[in-house]
């Protein structure tokens, strides 16, 4: 394991900012001179509020944290990477983030995210240094546990960050994007792999997905917008605080399972909303429309789908069979997504004396 890099990676960036700086937050990156070439489990001293920016052709990148100030690169194949001194970064770091217009091949014909864009919170900590990295393979970056912002594209493969509290930008063409233990604020993208979030914490979140689904486990949001062209999307055992919350699906499904309480409002166009709370909800409407209080009433929530169908119930969907069965007929929602609860058992249960 080597120490931290001498000040000859500290490379000076020339130009300035393009107005798709999305693409690699720190665009003007792409002009750097010098290129260092990663061998496993390089170390670079970052101090501990720095800026990761990532970036796979293919392969599977893992982003984890430590309480030390440097990040740590390993990989399977050697890598670019690059240091910009903290002068060079936090006067380049935009307000907002501009997002241009996505299209894909799929099943069903062409299908294409708009153009949009995303406002960047204020940074934490100050002095920020940036590390620019990219290859491909199995990358696996470990990060000061409080990193100021990461950035990661995948274009295929797989892409997770995990036990990270600050902010994200997740983008991926063919890639499952992960998120465990998770929070702050983020933006997560993904045309055709799946985004799961598991016990995560958010305080603003934008995800949205072209024909992959979104599945959502133990979350806690104070606002979250979630929306798929032909994925479904679940937020199962969630729980809401006071904000906004939007799911919505123009051909998949969408399901919600509540914990805590919440004024939810849900639609379907051409499919049906169903219900299945417990005591602590009242619910009005008709099969199409549905107004549901829980829990004496909270944030509010709405789920639609233009094209498929909206459940909402309590709490997590292993308890709930009914609302289950009806998940893992459709073909919007794979019967893995949710194990039956007689699988899991003889998973967990101890071997026999």
């Amino acid at each position: 394991m080597m120490g931290g890099k001498p000040p000859l990676y500290n490379v000076i960036v020339r130009g300035g900012w393009g107005r798709g700086a999305i693409v690699m937050l720190l665009a003007s990156l792409c002009s750097l001179v010098f290129v260092a070439p990663v061998r496993a489990d390089d170390q670079y001293d970052v101090g501990m509020s720095p800026v990761l920016n990532v970036r796979i052709a293919r392969g599977n990148l893992t982003i984890q944290t430590w309480d030390r100030p440097q990040i740590m690169i390993s990989s399977s194949q050697n890598m670019d990477v690059r240091q910009v001194p903290p002068e060079q970064v936090d006067s380049r770091i935009p307000r907002q983030l501009q997002f241009k217009s996505q299209r894909i091949d799929s099943e069903h014909g062409t299908v294409e995210l708009p153009a949009e864009s995303f406002v960047v919170p204020d940074l934490s900590g100050g002095n920020h240094q940036a590390l620019v990295a990219s290859g491909r393979g199995q990358v696996t970056i470990t990060i000061p546990r409080t990193t100021a912002m990461v950035i990661a594209h995948v274009r295929a493969g797989t892409l997770s960050l995990q036990n990270y509290r600050g902010v994200f930008v997740l983008r991926g063409r063919s890639a499952e994007i992960t998120l465990d233990n998770v929070g702050g604020t983020g933006y997560v993208e993904s045309l055709r792999g799946r985004v799961a979030a598991t016990n995560s914490s958010f305080d603003r979140l934008r995800v949205r997905t072209a024909t992959s689904n979104m599945l959502f486990r133990g979350c806690t949001s104070q606002q979250i917008q979630a929306t798929s062209t032909y994925g479904s999307i679940v937020y199962d055992n969630g729980d809401f605080q006071a904000g906004l919350a939007r799911f919505e699906s123009d051909h998949g499904n969408v399901a919600l399972g509540v914990r805590g309480g919440a004024q939810i409002g849900a639609h379907s166009g051409s499919g049906h909303v169903v219900s299945n709370f417990q005591d602590d909800a009242f619910v009005q409407g008709n099969p199409e429309t549905k107004q549901a209080t829980v829990g004496g009433g909270g944030p509010v929530v709405t789920a639609t789908s233009k094209n498929g169908s909206v459940y909402l119930y309590s709490g997590s969907m292993e308890a709930q069979p009914q609302v289950r069965q009806e998940l893992s007929g459709s073909m919007r929602l794979p019967m893995e997504t949710f194990p039956a609860p007689r699988r899991r058992q003889q998973q967990a249960a101890p071997p026999p004396a």
